[in-house]
């Protein structure tokens, strides 16, 4: 959404401030137990790079990111350890070609700001840049939020689960948290997992 990627454009010096003083130690549970040594993963919505830079040198995963905001793509190549990973690229559709597929996709605080009609459209996208029994990792905010100047999609009910599971994606782990940030919003993280031989 066009106020959602102007708010980023405006903003995102602070936000990469802000974003890197939060811990989000049931996030990190999540990445432990979903993200071995050597992982190709591909994070869409890096931000600030805080979980990239987590699981590129504490889980040793291979890391790439994409995110649609310019300003923070240039921040993290400053960061050679991204050199050439790292791409600027608007959702629903990523239209890159990166020669390989990943293990994992994950997506954190992203896919609330897009419309369910585009959240369609990305979950059958991405499913192509995975391999056989690759996973994605979602985590969101499922009510919509009056009061910001971004757009949050309405995703209360299990709407999230549901596309999932139309796209041929099992969801394989769920879990519930508080904001990291201490604001009075829920989180929640699920764990999909796509068997391309049985489609």
């Amino acid at each position: 959404m066009k106020k959602t990627q102007t708010y980023y454009n405006q903003n995102h010096q602070a936000l990469i401030e802000r974003y890197n003083t939060v811990t989000l130690t049931p996030l990190h549970n999540l990445f432990k137990k979903h993200i071995k040594p050597n992982t190709k993963l591909l994070e869409i919505g890096f931000g600030s790079g805080r979980d990239m830079r987590y699981m590129q040198q504490e889980l040793k995963a291979e890391c790439w990111g994409v995110d649609s905001t310019q300003g923070f793509v240039d921040a993290l190549a400053k960061d050679d350890a991204f050199n050439g990973r790292l791409f600027c690229a608007r959702l629903p559709i990523l239209n890159l070609d990166f020669g390989f597929k990943f293990d994992v996709i994950m997506a954190i605080a992203v896919i609330m700001h897009l419309s369910l009609e585009e959240i369609e459209t990305w979950v059958r996208d991405i499913s192509n840049y995975l391999v056989d029994g690759g996973k994605v990792i979602v985590s969101y905010s499922p009510k919509p939020r009056e009061d910001d100047e971004r757009f949050f999609e309405d995703l209360r009910g299990g709407v999230i689960r549901q596309i999932f599971l139309s796209a041929g994606f099992v969801l394989v782990e769920k879990s519930e948290s508080f904001d990291g940030l201490e604001r009075e919003i829920e989180w929640e993280s699920e764990v999909y997992i796509i068997k391309k031989s049985q489609l």
